[in-house]
Protein backbone atom coordinates (compact mmCIF):
# COMPACT_ATOMS: atom_id res chain seq x y z
CA UNK A 1 0.00 0.00 0.00
CA UNK A 2 3.12 2.49 0.88
CA UNK A 3 4.42 1.89 -2.05
CA UNK A 4 1.73 2.40 -4.38
CA UNK A 5 1.38 5.77 -2.48
CA UNK A 6 4.08 6.67 -3.73
CA UNK A 7 4.53 5.72 -7.01
CA UNK A 8 0.66 7.81 -6.93
CA UNK A 9 2.44 10.72 -5.44
CA UNK A 10 5.34 10.02 -8.29
CA UNK A 11 2.68 10.68 -10.59
CA UNK A 12 1.11 13.65 -8.96
CA UNK A 13 3.95 15.53 -8.81
CA UNK A 14 4.98 14.96 -12.37
CA UNK A 15 1.28 16.06 -13.10
CA UNK A 16 0.76 18.89 -10.75
CA UNK A 17 4.03 20.95 -10.94
CA UNK A 18 2.36 23.53 -8.39
CA UNK A 19 1.91 21.05 -5.15
CA UNK A 20 5.78 22.07 -4.68
CA UNK A 21 4.68 25.81 -4.63
CA UNK A 22 2.35 24.76 -1.85
CA UNK A 23 4.14 22.68 0.17
CA UNK A 24 7.73 24.40 0.05
CA UNK A 25 9.90 21.55 2.33
CA UNK A 26 11.85 18.28 1.92
CA UNK A 27 10.32 15.46 3.24
CA UNK A 28 11.82 11.57 4.10
CA UNK A 29 9.88 8.50 5.07
CA UNK A 30 11.27 5.78 6.99
CA UNK A 31 9.02 2.97 6.93
CA UNK A 32 9.16 -0.36 8.36
CA UNK A 33 7.50 -3.01 6.10
CA UNK A 34 7.43 -6.17 7.26
CA UNK A 35 10.54 -5.73 9.41
CA UNK A 36 12.48 -3.74 6.84
CA UNK A 37 13.07 -0.19 7.38
CA UNK A 38 12.64 1.42 3.61
CA UNK A 39 13.24 5.51 3.43
CA UNK A 40 11.12 6.98 0.30
CA UNK A 41 12.74 11.13 -0.05
CA UNK A 42 9.75 14.24 -1.75
CA UNK A 43 11.46 16.69 -2.46
CA UNK A 44 8.58 19.38 -2.71
CA UNK A 45 10.62 22.41 -2.51
CA UNK A 46 12.72 22.75 -5.86
CA UNK A 47 10.07 23.28 -8.18
CA UNK A 48 8.26 21.08 -10.16
CA UNK A 49 9.31 18.62 -7.40
CA UNK A 50 10.71 14.90 -7.48
CA UNK A 51 10.60 11.71 -5.73
CA UNK A 52 13.30 8.98 -5.13
CA UNK A 53 13.58 5.76 -3.20
CA UNK A 54 16.33 6.04 -0.68
CA UNK A 55 17.25 8.52 2.00
CA UNK A 56 17.54 12.30 1.21
CA UNK A 57 20.86 14.16 1.80
CA UNK A 58 19.27 16.87 3.84
CA UNK A 59 15.43 16.45 4.53
CA UNK A 60 13.76 19.36 6.69
CA UNK A 61 11.13 16.72 8.00
CA UNK A 62 11.34 13.12 8.70
CA UNK A 63 8.21 10.86 9.24
CA UNK A 64 8.91 7.69 11.02
CA UNK A 65 6.07 5.09 11.41
CA UNK A 66 5.25 1.42 10.38
CA UNK A 67 3.25 0.21 7.01
CA UNK A 68 0.40 -1.14 9.02
CA UNK A 69 -0.33 2.60 10.92
CA UNK A 70 0.78 4.65 7.69
CA UNK A 71 -1.82 2.88 5.80
CA UNK A 72 -4.02 3.32 8.32
CA UNK A 73 -2.78 7.24 8.11
CA UNK A 74 -3.55 7.11 4.34
CA UNK A 75 -7.05 5.52 4.78
CA UNK A 76 -8.07 8.04 6.98
CA UNK A 77 -8.53 5.08 9.72
CA UNK A 78 -6.11 6.96 12.30
CA UNK A 79 -5.82 10.65 12.31
CA UNK A 80 -1.97 12.25 12.57
CA UNK A 81 -2.30 13.70 15.30
CA UNK A 82 -3.63 10.32 17.38
CA UNK A 83 -0.79 8.17 16.14
CA UNK A 84 1.66 10.99 16.76
CA UNK A 85 0.38 11.28 20.69
CA UNK A 86 0.17 7.66 20.78
CA UNK A 87 4.24 7.47 19.53
CA UNK A 88 3.10 4.59 16.37
CA UNK A 89 4.26 8.41 14.22
CA UNK A 90 7.52 9.96 15.19
CA UNK A 91 8.28 13.21 13.61
CA UNK A 92 11.84 15.31 13.35
CA UNK A 93 12.66 18.51 11.90
CA UNK A 94 9.85 20.84 10.43
CA UNK A 95 6.48 20.31 12.24
CA UNK A 96 4.80 22.54 10.12
CA UNK A 97 5.95 20.38 7.73
CA UNK A 98 4.42 17.42 8.83
CA UNK A 99 1.39 18.87 9.59
CA UNK A 100 0.98 19.66 5.29
CA UNK A 101 1.18 15.83 4.84
CA UNK A 102 -2.52 16.11 4.53
CA UNK A 103 -2.54 17.87 2.28
CA UNK A 104 -0.31 15.62 -0.14
CA UNK A 105 -2.05 12.88 0.35
CA UNK A 106 -5.32 14.70 -0.70
CA UNK A 107 -3.63 15.66 -3.64
CA UNK A 108 -2.65 12.32 -4.79
CA UNK A 109 -6.26 11.40 -3.96
CA UNK A 110 -7.64 13.75 -6.34
CA UNK A 111 -5.59 12.99 -9.15
CA UNK A 112 -5.87 8.82 -9.10
CA UNK A 113 -9.59 9.34 -8.47
CA UNK A 114 -11.81 8.85 -11.73
CA UNK A 115 -15.32 10.46 -10.33
CA UNK A 116 -16.63 13.04 -12.73
CA UNK A 117 -16.45 16.20 -11.35
CA UNK A 118 -19.54 17.86 -10.25
CA UNK A 119 -21.70 21.13 -10.94
CA UNK A 120 -20.13 24.31 -9.05
CA UNK A 121 -23.16 25.59 -7.10
CA UNK A 122 -24.09 29.37 -7.33
CA UNK A 123 -22.29 31.25 -5.00
CA UNK A 124 -24.38 33.33 -2.96
CA UNK A 125 -22.90 36.82 -1.03
CA UNK A 126 -22.15 35.72 2.84
CA UNK A 127 -24.12 37.30 5.76
CA UNK A 128 -23.65 37.81 9.19
CA UNK A 129 -24.67 34.78 11.21
CA UNK A 130 -26.52 35.28 14.16
CA UNK A 131 -26.20 34.83 17.92
CA UNK A 132 -22.10 34.78 17.40
CA UNK A 133 -21.96 37.93 19.79
CA UNK A 134 -23.23 36.99 23.07
CA UNK A 135 -21.40 39.23 25.09
CA UNK A 136 -18.52 36.79 25.83
CA UNK A 137 -15.05 37.16 24.52
CA UNK A 138 -15.12 33.99 22.65
CA UNK A 139 -18.29 35.24 20.84
CA UNK A 140 -16.85 38.46 20.00
CA UNK A 141 -14.00 36.54 18.81
CA UNK A 142 -16.23 34.70 16.40
CA UNK A 143 -18.23 37.32 15.35
CA UNK A 144 -14.36 38.98 14.56
CA UNK A 145 -13.54 35.98 12.34
CA UNK A 146 -17.43 35.84 10.78
CA UNK A 147 -16.17 39.85 9.40
CA UNK A 148 -12.82 38.43 8.39
CA UNK A 149 -14.75 35.57 6.41
CA UNK A 150 -17.05 38.00 4.80
CA UNK A 151 -14.13 40.48 3.88
CA UNK A 152 -12.26 37.79 2.13
CA UNK A 153 -14.79 35.68 -0.32
CA UNK A 154 -11.45 34.20 -1.56
CA UNK A 155 -10.64 32.34 1.43
CA UNK A 156 -13.50 29.81 0.65
CA UNK A 157 -11.24 28.93 -2.88
CA UNK A 158 -7.74 29.05 -1.29
CA UNK A 159 -9.14 27.21 1.38
CA UNK A 160 -11.66 24.92 0.55
CA UNK A 161 -12.30 23.24 3.98
CA UNK A 162 -15.09 22.80 6.60
CA UNK A 163 -13.81 23.59 10.52
CA UNK A 164 -15.30 22.96 13.77
CA UNK A 165 -14.24 24.77 16.92
CA UNK A 166 -14.70 23.20 19.95
CA UNK A 167 -14.43 25.51 22.31
CA UNK A 168 -15.05 23.92 26.11
CA UNK A 169 -18.74 23.09 26.00
CA UNK A 170 -19.36 25.44 22.64
CA UNK A 171 -18.97 24.20 19.14
CA UNK A 172 -18.32 26.94 16.18
CA UNK A 173 -18.10 26.08 12.32
CA UNK A 174 -16.23 28.09 9.85
CA UNK A 175 -17.27 27.08 6.87
CA UNK A 176 -14.86 27.54 3.82
CA UNK A 177 -16.01 25.17 1.09
CA UNK A 178 -19.20 26.05 0.34
CA UNK A 179 -20.60 29.47 -1.48
CA UNK A 180 -18.71 32.62 -0.37
CA UNK A 181 -18.12 31.11 3.49
CA UNK A 182 -19.84 31.68 6.56
CA UNK A 183 -19.19 30.97 10.27
CA UNK A 184 -22.29 30.03 12.24
CA UNK A 185 -22.99 28.60 16.06
CA UNK A 186 -23.43 24.73 16.66
CA UNK A 187 -21.49 21.73 15.39
CA UNK A 188 -20.95 21.51 11.22
CA UNK A 189 -22.91 18.66 9.63
CA UNK A 190 -19.55 17.21 7.92
CA UNK A 191 -16.06 18.63 9.70
CA UNK A 192 -12.90 18.56 7.77
CA UNK A 193 -11.26 19.60 10.20
CA UNK A 194 -12.30 19.74 14.07
CA UNK A 195 -10.13 21.82 16.93
CA UNK A 196 -10.46 21.47 20.55
CA UNK A 197 -8.81 23.70 23.00
CA UNK A 198 -9.57 25.32 26.15
CA UNK A 199 -11.47 28.78 25.99
CA UNK A 200 -8.64 30.59 27.32
CA UNK A 201 -6.29 28.93 25.17
CA UNK A 202 -8.08 29.58 22.19
CA UNK A 203 -8.72 33.32 23.37
CA UNK A 204 -4.71 33.06 23.84
CA UNK A 205 -4.26 31.85 20.27
CA UNK A 206 -6.43 34.62 18.20
CA UNK A 207 -4.88 37.47 20.70
CA UNK A 208 -1.42 35.98 19.54
CA UNK A 209 0.32 35.35 22.80
CA UNK A 210 0.10 31.79 22.17
CA UNK A 211 1.81 29.99 18.87
CA UNK A 212 -0.34 27.19 17.45
CA UNK A 213 2.62 25.04 16.78
CA UNK A 214 3.99 25.45 20.56
CA UNK A 215 -0.32 25.05 21.18
CA UNK A 216 -0.23 21.41 19.11
CA UNK A 217 2.84 20.36 20.48
CA UNK A 218 1.94 20.72 24.22
CA UNK A 219 -1.36 19.31 23.74
CA UNK A 220 -3.55 22.70 24.31
CA UNK A 221 -4.75 22.52 20.54
CA UNK A 222 -6.53 18.71 19.31
CA UNK A 223 -6.66 18.31 15.75
CA UNK A 224 -8.94 15.80 14.45
CA UNK A 225 -9.21 15.16 10.61
CA UNK A 226 -7.68 17.15 8.08
CA UNK A 227 -4.13 18.48 9.84
CA UNK A 228 -3.41 20.20 6.27
CA UNK A 229 -6.60 22.36 6.89
CA UNK A 230 -5.27 23.17 10.46
CA UNK A 231 -2.27 24.24 8.82
CA UNK A 232 -4.32 26.92 6.11
CA UNK A 233 -5.73 28.97 9.61
CA UNK A 234 -3.36 31.22 9.39
CA UNK A 235 -4.34 31.96 5.84
CA UNK A 236 -8.06 33.05 7.77
CA UNK A 237 -6.32 35.52 10.29
CA UNK A 238 -3.95 37.63 8.06
CA UNK A 239 -6.24 40.13 8.24
CA UNK A 240 -5.97 40.48 11.83
CA UNK A 241 -1.96 40.46 12.17
CA UNK A 242 -2.17 39.88 16.12
CA UNK A 243 -3.00 36.21 15.54
CA UNK A 244 -0.33 33.66 14.98
CA UNK A 245 -1.48 30.13 13.72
Amino acid sequence: MSSKFFNDLDATIKKDGSLAQKIKGIYQFDITENGTLKHYSVDLKTAPGSFKVGKHEKPECTIIVNEEDFVQILEGKLSEQTAFMKKKLAIKGNMALAMKFRSIVNAVKNNTKSAPASSTPAATTAAPAAGLDDGTPLGKEFEKLSKTVIANPDLVKKINGVYQFDIDTKKYTVDLKNNKGSVSVGPAPKADCTITMKEADFLSLMSGKLNGQTAFTKGLLKIKGNMGLAMKLGQITKAKPQAKL
